[in-house]
């Protein structure tokens, strides 16, 4: 795991002392580890941050995108940009991001661009300038899907419209879905690649007029890159809110929120759909499992529900993450005793391993982990 304390980055390997990587007392928050797990990113600085990577050693401490870096690329590059929202390209060393631009104090505007970076060459190059970065900022609940899990291809979204570009930003299909771009607040697509890279699934406005309220309307779509067709898939009730939306990755089932009726689990083979009794989660990689909370007066009771069981009541704690199909990360606070984080595993006792305090780790997501499985 890594994570913050007073400023600096640390480094911890399961029960081993942890070990600290950076020494600048700036300000630091960790992103997420390289899908090796030899390397770790981060931002340094508050508002004008930049963008970083070092070994898990605390060697190679490197600025990979910086506001001069940025200024390269002309004058809509001023003292203000700066990269954000970062991810991973998978099976790769490159990263994506876009830019945002830090009016004042109170104003960030977050840019229609798309830079990538190959962090072992320090490379970085614009793929689509403002204007043409077609990502969907802050409305997939399920991270960057705009990424095919292959690392090869991009799910772009363009005003009532979506591509499917390559990695290198080559059209593979042109307006593979279209959608209703509604105003005066245009809202956007979620995005669900399948995990065999093959086809999405897409939930697509439905709202011709949207002004922030009532919660939105959305249809799903299976769609085929292969034949670049669109299936309907039925839910009753439909997805009003983009809250909780969440696609399993074989792209069979979808937990999802319906604002005047509830949280529930629906097929996305046949339709068929059942209540949730709390506010739904990541699913598992193995698509199997999924998380739901339901809130409670001193915190949420987590649940570790199931496909084809019941669900499992883990304790009165806040999920962080999956780290395999079987393992994941929760944070405790429970009353009189000590917080902490907690690996819980499938069919499992759950083990701590990192207690105390722990709080100040917990703000602004500066604690994360990776997993590796034995090689044995």
């Amino acid at each position: 795991m890594a994570y913050i304390t007073d400023r600096n980055v640390y480094f911890r390997e399961g029960s081993k002392l942890p070990v600290q990587l950076t020494f600048s007392g700036e300000d630091n928050r960790i992103l997420f580890f390289s899908e090796n797990g030899e390397k770790i990113f981060f931002f340094r600085g508050f508002r004008d941050h930049s963008l970083y990577s070092i070994n898990i050693d605390g060697s190679q401490e490197q600025a990979l995108v910086t506001n001069d870096v940025l200024r390269t690329f002309g004058a809509d590059y001023d003292e203000t940009a700066t990269p954000c929202d970062p991810i991973l390209v998978p099976h790769t060393q490159f990263l994506l991001f876009y830019t945002c631009s830090h009016l004042d104090e109170l104003t960030t505007v977050q840019e229609d661009d798309l830079f990538i970076i190959d962090t072992d060459t320090y490379q970085v190059r614009l793929l689509f300038p403002r204007g043409k970065g077609g990502i969907t900022y802050g409305m997939v609940s399920g991270g960057a899907d705009y990424v095919s899990p292959d690392g090869n291809m991009l799910a772009m979204d363009r005003p009532g419209y979506i591509d499917i570009v390559g990695i290198d930003g080559k059209m593979i299909r042109h307006k593979l879905a279209t959608y209703t771009l509604s105003e005066p607040y245009p809202l956007d697509p979620l995005v669900y690649w399948l995990s065999d890279s093959n086809g999405l699934i897409l939930a697509l406005p439905v709202n011709v007029v949207y002004d922030s309220s009532p919660p939105p309307l959305y249809e799903v779509w299976r769609y085929s890159l292969a034949t670049g067709a669109g299936v309907p898939i039925r839910l009753d009730p439909p997805i009003m809110g983009h809250e909780s939306t969440w696609v399993s990755p074989d792209g069979n089932w979808i937990t999802y929120s319906n604002s005047e009726e509830g949280s529930f689990l629906g097929s996305l083979r046949d339709g068929h759909t059942q209540k949730i009794d709390g506010l739904t989660g990541p699913w598992s990689p193995n698509s199997v499992h999924f998380v739901y909370e339901v809130s409670k007066p001193g915190g949420p009771d987590l649940y570790i529900a199931s496909v084809n069981d019941l669900p499992i009541l883990i304790e009165d704690s806040g999920f962080r993450c999956w780290l395999d199909a079987d393992r994941y990360i929760y944070f405790k606070s429970a009353p009189h005793e000590a917080p902490a984080y907690v690996m819980g595993e499938i069919g499992k006792e759950p083990v701590t391993i990192l207690a105390g305090n722990v709080e100040t780790m917990w703000s602004y997501g500066n604690v994360v982990f990776h997993y590796q499985p034995s090689s044995e």
